[in-house]
């Protein structure tokens, strides 16, 4: 452990307290016949408790190079565990999941959480859940609601496809190096009540809609849409519920003179 520094490059802080590591791998409710993709392994301590509970497999999805032969050495003689060499956003969910539907757990780096985050809902039908740990800030947006400073786009995009449980607040001291925020474990749960298809579509929507978000919607959307969708062209993005930005995807999606580009303001 004394050998491995964390990188700035990789936002890492590793964490080091084996109590906490019990109570988010007891989130995971781990069976025998689970599929787990633990994202970030880092030294490795939440993947030992993870394969104590015996998964059928374990896939540990890291990018840092230098903590390739620490994990080989550490857990290669474990027949269900696989270290995956690459950049989680670039992993293909569906072919770890074979079928079937994976655990997902992770302490994400904290420069990549919401990406992570976000890449989770076009993976919907793969996931049973999701248990990770993030900072306090991004978990308070994950759970904000309508007019509070924390609701922004991760909010409503996120919350129109999963349940969102705030587990536990995390302090700095139980890391290694200690980060200067609070950190915090969240369970997102999928549950695409909306029936939403157009995953990407919708995400560019939002992420529009809350650009400039303290200007009316009447300046992004034509008044005629917004009565269609029964929204008071004077409201503010921030004031819309989720099934509000729903129901004017709804009316908009299929109509690209009212739709913002589609490889803009991801």
């Amino acid at each position: 452990m004394n050998k491995v520094k964390a990188k700035k490059q990789f936002g890492q802080h590793f964490l080091v307290s084996e109590n906490v590591v019990k109570k988010i791998v007891d989130e995971i409710k781990i069976k025998e016949d689970d599929i787990i993709v633990e994202i970030g392994p880092g030294t490795g301590i939440l993947t030992q408790e993870i394969l104590n509970r015996k998964p059928q497999k374990l896939y540990s999805i890291e990018i840092d190079q230098s903590l390739y032969s620490l994990l080989e050495e550490k857990f290669n003689n474990y027949p269900n565990f696989n270290l995956i060499k690459e950049d989680a956003l670039k992993v293909n969910i569906k072919n770890l999941a074979k079928g079937k539907k994976v655990k997902i757990v992770g302490n994400l780096p904290y420069n990549v959480a919401s990406l992570i985050i976000i890449n989770c809902a076009f993976n919907l039908d793969n996931i049973e859940f999701c248990v990770f740990m993030v900072q306090k800030e991004v978990a308070e947006k994950l759970k904000a609601s309508p007019k509070s400073k924390d609701y922004t786009f991760l909010s409503v995009f996120i919350q129109t496809f999963f349940d969102v449980d705030y587990i536990m607040s995390v302090p700095a001291r139980f890391f290694s190096p200690p980060p200067k925020v609070t950190s915090a474990v969240v369970k997102l749960t999928p549950n695409n009540k909306y029936h939403l298809t157009d995953i990407k579509k919708y995400k560019n929507f939002v992420s529009y809609l809350f650009g400039n978000r303290r200007k009316m919607l009447r300046t992004k959307v034509d008044e005629k849409i917004l009565e269609r969708a029964n929204i008071k062209p004077t409201l503010r993005a921030e004031e819309l519920k989720v099934e509000d930005f729903v129901r004017l995807f709804e009316v908009v999606k299929d109509d690209d003179r009212q739709f913002v580009d589609g490889n803009s303001h991801t």
